[in-house]
């Protein structure tokens, strides 16, 4: 059986080893101590319990998450609805608003807001009426700017809702997110709901006890099949020879590991796609397309502070949206609200805030990471028409990420834990068309 090592536990990498199981002699190797990248739980004791805390994936919707939902149902993964619902709220200012009342009419709108607010409101009713047409008649294909400002949205609309759903969707800094594709960004909308993240309008679920038990799962099916998991092992250069692929890895006191070389068949470099070039040791022209995918890296932490919340805790949603600052000096953040998220009671309120600007009680800090997420530039846009093509040459080495759009929801679906899935499968499948190839030779 042909040798193929997935460089990667990550979403894109633990579905490229599910997918080549019976196949292929698979060796998966992580970097980390425990694989699941993004899906990232951390699990607590509480009032006797365990909670699983997600820090990073934690909702999906079944119609634009159809392949992740098949998953989840294959492995046998409890998963159960979650209610949805966000705030925005003005740290300078102290206003908020709920997403409750885009369900109201005009009328109970100008009687409960001011002016400012109305303004919004309108404008979010005609941006959820008018976009999908445009998306659809291809009238979008410019910057999110450009859009904005060729349809006549006004400031209180980009600032005050546009830029808060964005760069909590996407996390990147407020400043790029005009750049980003209109397209990309209204079809985010249609995927998620006319609230984003945090509506009602699309069906959300959540992993019971947190994505660590879709991950535990996953493990579990890979070590029955016999597959190699080399958790806390990194890979420091892959090479193409005549003989196959070779993968050197790096010696780890910690893990117990030495460095060492090894010969492969097929490689899928399942890492961001910097990274996967970083480990290259000779990039192609084709492979180098990839360089055309940048990165933002987003402050995470879990804790307990409610200071990060709005000041009424009757306006605490599972989403909570926020920023400080002026339109040219902003600074965004989102709060989860894990207790709403996960659907549970506790007498304890736990937190995931990211790229939070101010200080968190260090006392009540239960973890912190750095999480990496790609930025969607037109120029990125514009690589997805032939992105998947980096797979169907006569190379031995594969890629996959969720820089990858998802094939059956089209080119603007990227950056999910959907199209990280799908780019797992697709290069599985271009591993077995090319040992096909060989085997008959």
């Amino acid at each position: 059986m042909a040798r193929v090592a997935v460089i990667g536990a990550g979403i894109a990498g633990l579905s490229a080893a599910y997918h080549l199981r019976e196949q292929a002699d698979v060796t998966v190797f992580e970097k980390e101590a425990n694989a699941g990248g993004h899906a990232n739980s951390v699990e607590v004791t509480d009032a006797g319990r365990t909670l699983g805390l997600d820090t990073a994936f934690i909702v999906y919707n079944e119609p634009h998450y159809q392949k992740i939902t098949q998953f989840f149902a294959e492995l046998g993964v409890a998963c159960q609805a979650h209610p949805g619902r966000f705030s925005f709220n003005n740290a300078d200012t102290r206003t908020c608003y709920v997403s409750d009342d885009f369900e109201l009419d005009e009328a109970a709108i100008r009687a409960k807001y001011p002016e400012d607010f109305v303004q919004l409101w309108t404008e979010a009713e005609r941006f959820y009426r008018e976009s999908p047409g445009h998306f659809i008649r291809k009238q979008a294909e410019m910057s999110l700017g450009e859009y904005l400002t060729a349809n006549g949205y006004s400031d209180t609309f980009r600032y005050g809702f546009v830029v808060l759903v964005a760069t909590a969707a996407w996390s990147v800094p407020a400043d790029r997110i005009w750049d980003m594709p209109a397209a990309t960004v209204i079809a985010f909308f249609l995927g998620h709901g006319r609230e984003g993240l945090g509506g009602r309008t699309a069906p959300w679920r959540t992993v019971t006890g947190g994505s660590i038990n879709y991950v535990r799962a996953v493990l579990e099916r890979l070590g029955a099949a016999g597959q190699d998991i080399r958790l806390g092992t990194s890979v420091t250069k892959v090479a193409e020879t005549a003989a196959g692929v070779e993968v050197s890895t790096g010696a780890s006191v910690e893990m117990g590991t030495e460095a060492g070389t090894e010969l492969f068949d097929e490689v899928i470099i399942a890492l961001h796609a910097d990274d996967a070039l970083g480990v290259l040791a000779e990039p192609t022209p084709q492979q180098r397309m990839l360089e055309a995918i940048q990165y933002n890296t987003t402050k995470a932490a879990l804790h307990t502070d409610a200071a990060c919340m709005p000041a009424d805790r009757e306006q605490w949603r599972s989403w909570n949206y926020a920023r400080s600052g002026d339109n040219d000096n902003m600074s965004t953040w989102v709060v989860y609200y894990l207790n709403q998220l996960h659907d549970f009671t506790s007498a304890t309120d736990y937190f995931l805030t990211l790229d939070y600007p101010f200080a968190i009680a260090p006392e009540r800090i239960i973890q912190e990471f750095d999480y990496r997420h790609p930025v969607f530039t037109t120029e990125a846009r514009s690589l997805q028409s032939s992105i998947h093509t980096i797979n169907a040459g006569d190379s031995r080495i594969k890629f996959a990420g969720s820089y990858f759009h998802s094939r059956k929801m089209g080119i603007d679906i990227v950056g999910s834990h959907e199209s990280g899935f799908d780019s797992g499968a697709a290069a599985a499948d271009a591993v077995v068309r090319s040992l096909s190839v060989d085997s008959a030779r």
